[in-house]
């Protein structure tokens, strides 16, 4: 277990935020508004024990008072490695959504079948223009999203992949893949409506599988909404297999 939450601090640095705010063990996440990943409370640690920590009702308050004053709803990431282990039923209790089910999966890359070469993968390791709105094309994103998405992205140190596959010169799928610790964490695979089933999102993944190899990473994780069925089918096929899930905990704005 103490593997799997060094795996979810992973996650973390590989999706960065704008801003983190300490708050006795949370992380108090913040990107406006862009991904619930990056603007949700992360209570992956406990308070000290020592003498005048706060009580986890005033913790709660305080997480509530800072994103109201960023004008967004209050999220709490809920996973094994919560702390106290009793939040998310005190969440609930206090009118809190369990929204978004997902499984956090991994993947050894010893024995990796290599992409298909049906299709050309161009994968670069600076943010480009192109990239960016080639996933912003493909998954709909606003342009307000776009420009805090580049921030995001933008501010990391992490080796980055940025794979782009195009079709008849067309942008068809994307995917992004960030190194950290000898593991690579794989986001924003998207592919084009008029192209999906065309084994698109494994060239990619595969495709950023080898480039990962090859810079020295031994394990992939991603992370994947339960109710995605296509996408852990295809999950299931690379051979990723589930080590833990986590939801969100979502209060809305009054």
């Amino acid at each position: 277990m103490t593997l799997h939450k060094g795996i979810e601090e992973i996650t973390l640095n590989t999706w960065p935020a704008e801003q983190s705010v300490l708050l006795e063990g949370w992380i108090l996440r913040s990107s406006s508004g862009y991904t619930k990943r990056a603007n949700s409370v992360n209570p992956l640690y406990g308070s000290t024990g020592q003498q005048g920590e706060l009580e986890v009702q005033e913790k709660i308050r305080l997480a509530e008072q800072y994103y109201a004053a960023a004008g967004l709803s209050s999220v709490f990431k809920i996973t094994p490695f919560t702390q106290p282990a009793d939040l998310d039923g005190r969440l609930a209790g206090q009118g809190y959504e369990k929204v978004e089910p997902s499984s956090v999966r991994t993947l050894d890359l010893q024995e990796l079948p290599a992409p298909s070469g049906r299709y050309e993968v161009l994968i670069q390791e600076e943010l480009a223009g192109a990239w960016l709105e080639a996933f912003a094309g493909l998954s709909g994103l606003s342009v307000a999203d776009q420009d805090t998405l580049r921030r995001m992205l933008a501010s990391s140190m992490l080796k980055q992949g940025y794979a782009l596959l195009l079709k008849d010169g067309i942008p068809a799928a994307c995917g992004l893949g960030v190194l950290q610790h000898g593991y690579i964490g794989l986001y924003d695979i998207c592919t084009a409506a008029a192209f999906r089933r065309q084994g698109m999102a494994e060239e990619i993944l595969l495709s950023l599988l080898h480039w990962a190899r090859n810079r020295g990473a031994a394990h992939s994780f991603l992370q994947v909404v339960l109710a995605n069925s296509g996408a852990s089918a295809l999950y299931d096929k690379l051979g990723f297999k589930e080590i833990y899930q986590y939801w969100y905990r979502v209060k809305s704005r009054v």
